[in-house]
């Protein structure tokens, strides 16, 4: 069950309590000081922004619905079965802006060679992966035919060639992409709000992870379930670094670097 209003509030209290506060003050790992300053407090807007959001506010403005096809724990879109308009999906499920543009800066920040995206929804997270990007070879996987449908529809249209989609079960699809790799670079985790889940991919993505590997969890405070499997992948002993940004979280498997957790306020948190 996602965690009430109430909830979110004393959350985000409780987060704020012990964040440390923008700027990068009190960050005494150079790693995640450099980190911070350079890629994930930084907002500067590049061209590509502009013709993202424009796709988003054109399905903001549209008057085509689906039927929800969704598998896993279910979100603001909508049930399985429910006849839910794109303009809610747009407005409700996809990534907020300014997570978007974190993807794209951490894309340009490591530069990975393979990328795997777990909730492709109307396309617009893959497309701030995607875009400038496109030596890297992208796996996207979407629970939602019909909803994966308008994605594909728009990479082709922005002529993004190097994204793989993928219709199904995250449990089937995902094993099924990393037989086929040595190993893996950037993942997003999103799309499936389920804390049993989470951890379930998490071990299977653990033995194709490399030392440059980083993988990004979206809403890990969407109920008590997520949050107690984003702090038991935190203690994971490969886990270097884990960042908290209050609705998502970062991890890096760096080497030589001692294990340390960090929260740090960013964005309209």
């Amino acid at each position: 069950m996602r965690t009430g209003v109430f909830g979110q509030l004393l959350n985000y209290y409780r987060f704020w309590l012990n964040s440390k506060p923008i700027g990068g003050h009190g960050i005494h790992s150079p790693y995640v000081y450099n980190l911070y300053t350079e890629v994930i407090e930084p907002d500067k807007k590049e061209k590509v922004f502009d013709k993202i959001e424009e796709y988003r506010k054109e399905l903001k403005g549209c008057g085509i619905s689906v039927i929800r096809k969704s598998i896993g724990e279910s979100t603001n879109s909508g049930y399985r079965g429910e006849e839910v308009s794109l303009r809610k999906i747009a407005t409700s499920v996809a990534i907020p802006k300014h997570l978007g543009r974190l993807l794209y800066r951490l894309i340009q920040n490591y530069q990975p060679k393979t990328i795997i995206e777990l909730g492709t929804s109307v396309g617009i997270s893959t497309m701030y992966i995607a875009h400038d990007n496109s030596k890297a070879s992208i796996f996207t996987i979407e629970g939602d035919e019909a909803v994966l449908g308008i994605a594909q529809n728009r990479f082709r249209k922005n002529g993004l060639t190097n994204i793989q989609t993928l219709s199904g079960v995250f449990d089937e699809q995902l094993p099924r992409i990393l037989s086929e790799l040595n190993s893996v670079d950037f993942v997003f985790i999103d799309g499936d709000h389920n804390g049993r889940s989470l951890i379930n991919y998490f071990n299977l993505l653990l033995p194709k992870i490399n030392e440059k590997t980083v993988i990004i969890v979206d809403d890990i405070r969407w109920s008590k379930n997520m949050e107690k499997a984003w702090d038991y992948i935190c203690a994971n002993a490969k886990v270097s670094i884990s960042i908290d940004l209050f609705r998502c979280g970062i991890l890096i498997f760096e080497k030589g670097i001692a294990k340390q957790h960090f929260a740090l306020r960013y964005g309209p948190y």
